[in-house]
């Protein structure tokens, strides 16, 4: 398996031609499960891990438009998935009829993750049966219950559970869909749909990469750092990684990549295009940008209770990077 992974790297040779200094991957994917976690530390010791985390309900959100609407949208224009539903109808009537808020969605799933962290619940029972007895992890499950600490949980595996029935993809989703039988949620990625809200608590995963590799190895940085037109957030990064030290003022002045409908590397979107498209997007909830920046909609009663839930795991990831993020 690693001659296979290494293969899709550049040749020590071609690599040094090209100049290059440094080579890496992006793979947001392997984030939330401990296996992998260990399994990287023990096959590509000295790997320096680099995560970038965006404000938590903002990612939640634009997780719900890119890995919720968007391809649900997508599957009921084409038709076949929901015999009561039409095929070939503008977004708008879906977004309307057949698709759950974001708030429905992430209500669902804080119940959930609320019952999952209870002391004794699912998060907490489920993991130590799979990781207390692991090398890599005993000392640290052992460390935790004498020092009376939060246990480590693998959210992703513990706390959604499987389908249901036919009808009710996950159990999060049960009362939703007895309520609106015409709506649909019965995604093929539903690791993605499911988590909209889990995948934003960047404590819970990154405790495991903590655990298995040298704290100095690897860096978080905020998102909202990155738009800093200084520049110094991403030469700081870059240093991190062994690289001269360089000014990315005129880089980042350029504006973003891979954003909204402007997919790659290829091309930047500059700033004024970037706020012009978020307008948009605050004026029309069914434009499928994932660069969002208007208002997300959420009731001030709701949004408070997200906060107050979010929080606490904020405040244990600033403790556990050793920075803070402005959030």
């Amino acid at each position: 398996p690693m001659k296979w992974y290494l293969a899709h790297f550049p040749t020590a040779t071609s690599f040094l031609a090209q100049g290059a200094l440094v080579t890496g991957e992006a793979s947001p994917g392997y984030m939330p499960y401990p296996d992998v976690a260990a399994r990287t530390a023990r096959l590509m010791s000295g790997t320096k891990i680099v995560v970038i985390g965006r404000e938590p309900i903002d990612r939640a959100y634009s997780s719900y438009r890119y890995n919720y609407v968007q391809p649900a949208t997508d599957l009921l224009k084409r038709g076949g998935v929901h015999q009561n539903i039409p095929r070939e109808k503008s977004d708008e009537y879906y977004a309307e009829h057949h698709l759950f808020t974001f708030e429905e969605m992430m209500r669902a799933e804080l119940q959930v993750l609320k019952e999952c962290f209870a002391p004794g619940g699912p998060g907490q029972v489920e993991t130590e049966k799979m990781y207390g007895t692991a090398s890599w992890a005993r000392a640290e499950f052992q460390r935790r219950k004498q020092n009376k600490l939060p246990p480590l949980i693998d959210l992703d595996e513990t706390c959604y559970g499987d389908r249901v029935s036919k009808n009710v993809p996950r159990r999060q989703w049960q009362d939703l869909l007895h309520a609106n039988p015409d709506k649909f949620v019965d995604l093929p990625q539903l690791f993605l749909s499911q988590a909209l809200l889990g995948r934003s608590l960047y404590l819970f995963p990154l405790e495991w990469w903590y655990l298995t590799f040298p704290k100095e190895e690897i860096y978080f940085i905020c998102t909202e750092e990155m738009r800093d037109l200084t520049g110094e957030p991403i030469n700081e990064l870059t240093q991190f990684l062994g690289l001269p030290s360089y000014n990315f003022s005129s880089v980042v002045g350029e504006g973003m990549y891979n954003v909204g409908g402007h997919k790659g590397y290829d091309k930047e979107v500059t700033w004024d295009e970037v706020e012009k498209e978020a307008n948009e997007s605050t004026t029309d909830e069914t434009h499928l940008s994932t660069s969002w920046s208007g208002e997300i909609p959420l009731s001030d009663e709701f949004r408070k209770e997200l906060q107050d839930f979010i929080q606490p795991y904020n405040e244990r990831l600033f403790e556990l990077i050793g920075r803070r993020c402005d959030w």
